[in-house]
This record gives structure tokens, C-alpha cells and sequence, in this order.
């Protein structure tokens, strides 16, 4: 028998890897079949089988595809724009761009949101999460080092936390973009984004000012609600 190309191994497994994240978005993680997958793939029982075991495989492999050709395609985007300002603005244009485009294929459903809800009881689901925060983060501090070269921003920011809050900030926005549905526009979540950016870009003239300190946590009681009198 003619063995099978590495090429044709890899175009199969991204059309079932497609298909299953179709499948997920149009039906929910938990709803979603194998048979759906098979269905909506075109392919056989056996060829699913052979690439992946699972529904969490299948979203996994789905995020980290996602996850990949972001970040390949940020990168390729942005190495001929030179005005950091530009850089920063295609950036943020960039992520809304991916989320248009991610609605268009997979539907309103995010799959990350999918991944998100799974994370408490797979730990291979939250490590790809972790994975992808990672990625994101160092795409990030790279953009505030930048920023701080060319004078844009503060050189006394706090380049991990600020890093890491924008990267939250990123994700609430595909949250709220759920959360409002047909309401949900673009030009205002961007521009929601881009204010918090130039914040940042206002405060390059400031001084240092003192840390603010996290207030302690409240204990919980763990005993039934008092109710007053």
C-alpha cells in the first residue's frame, strides 16, 4: 500500500480539527458528538479515530490551532509597520480581525470560551490555556519594552503585571463580546482597548508614583448566612 504523505496526514488532520470546532460552537463541548464530528468533517468513524481519541483532544487541537496561526500572522503583520503608534494600533486591529474572523468560521461561540469553562476539570485544557497565556504574554512584554525604547510609554512600568493585566483586558473583551451578542460593536470594544493604551502612552511624561498596596483578603465564613433581626 502507498504510504501516506506527512503533507496529506496534516491537511486531514486540520480538516477534521476545523470541522470539530464547528461543531463545538454551532452545539456547546458537552452536546457535541463524535458522530457530529463525522458528519461534519466528510471523513470516517476510523479516520477521526486515528488522529484524536477524544472531544477534549479535538478542542485542544483546536486551540492551539487557533493559538498558532495568531500569533504566525500577528507577527508576519506587523514586521513592516515601523511607528511604534502603528504597531500598537495594528496590534489591537489585529486581535478584533481574529475575532471576526473566528465568528465567521466557527460561529458566534467563542471556542476559547468553550476551553475556559473546561478548565476546572481537565488539566490538559488548562495547560493549554497556561500554553497560550504564555505565548500572548511574551508578545506582549515584547510590545511594552518597545514602547519604553522608543519613549512611548513609562520606563518605570511594571512590565510582567501591566503585561498581564492587558492580556486580561484582551480576554474580557472576547467575554463581553459574547455578553452583548447582536449588540456587541466593534468600533466601541476597540476603542475601549486603544484607551487604555494611551494611558499608558500619557503617562511616559509622569513620575513614578507610590505602588498601591492590595487590600487582605476577607476571611469566609464558612457557617450558613446570619440574617438580621
Amino acid at each position: 500500500m502507498p504510504r501516506v504523505s506527512a503533507q496529506h496526514e496534516h491537511e486531514v488532520r486540520e480538516r477534521i480539527v476545523r470541522a470539530a470546532t464547528r461543531v463545538f460552537s454551532e452545539r456547546g463541548f458537552h452536546r457535541a458528538t463524535m458522530q457530529d464530528i463525522v458528519r461534519a468533517s466528510g471523513l470516517s468513524v476510523g479516520a477521526i479515530y486515528t488522529y484524536f481519541k477524544s472531544k477534549e483532544d479535538l478542542i485542544l487541537a483546536g486551540c492551539d490551532m487557533i493559538t498558532d496561526q495568531e500569533m504566525s500572522e500577528l507577527a508576519r503583520r506587523l514586521t513592516p509597520i515601523e511607528g511604534f503608534r502603528d504597531r500598537i494600533s495594528a496590534a489591537v486591529g489585529f486581535m478584533f480581525d481574529q475575532m471576526e474572523v473566528e465568528s465567521w468560521q466557527l460561529g458566534s461561540t467563542r471556542l476559547l470560551a468553550l476551553a475556559w469553562a473546561e478548565a476546572d476539570t481537565s488539566p490538559a485544557i488548562r495547560e493549554m490555556l497556561l500554553r497560550r497565556r504564555r505565548e500572548i504574554h511574551g508578545v506582549t512584554v515584547g510590545l511594552l519594552q518597545e514602547g519604553i525604547a522608543h519613549g512611548e510609554f513609562p520606563a518605570w512600568l511594571d512590565i510582567d503585571r501591566v503585561a498581564s493585566g492587558l492580556g486580561a483586558l484582551l480576554d474580557g473583551v472576547i467575554l463581553q463580546s459574547i455578553e452583548e451578542g447582536a449588540g456587541y460593536r466593534r468600533s466601541e470594544s476597540e476603542r475601549r482597548v486603544l484607551a487604555m493604551v494611551e494611558l499608558l502612552i500619557a503617562a511616559a511624561s509622569a513620575p513614578a508614583s507610590p505602588r498601591l498596596d492590595a487590600v487582605p483578603a476577607r476571611a469566609v465564613d464558612d457557617g450558613p448566612a446570619q440574617v438580621a433581626s
